[in-house]
């Protein structure tokens, strides 16, 4: 995902005991490896962690559905609207469809 190319993965969170959260990126002991203070609670950390680690998934289901409506000899049906959609979500992540 081009929007992630340099970002390591997965994503976590955690809290400590003073209620501040925290975000982890990439695993600490294979580098690179980040953490940051995270959001100002835990449900919005866990948000957070949880679109990161769901992007590179979601680019490669958006590929493949445009892959198939490419396809002349795929029978699929898709309204023109939600293409766009697609074609918009994939460059919204960084992606050129």
């Amino acid at each position: 995902m081009a929007a992630f190319k340099h970002l390591p993965l997965p994503a976590a969170f955690g809290e400590r005991p003073d209620g501040t959260t925290w975000i982890s990126l990439g695993d600490p002991p294979k580098p690179p490896h980040m953490q940051f203070d995270g959001p100002l609670c835990a449900k919005a950390a866990a948000e957070i962690v949880r679109s990161i680690n769901a992007a590179p998934a979601c680019v490669d289901a958006l590929k493949a559905v445009l892959t198939s409506l490419r396809d002349p000899d795929a029978n699929n049906v898709l309204p023109n609207a939600v293409a766009e959609k697609v074609v918009a979500a994939l460059a919204a992540m960084g992606e050129r469809s």
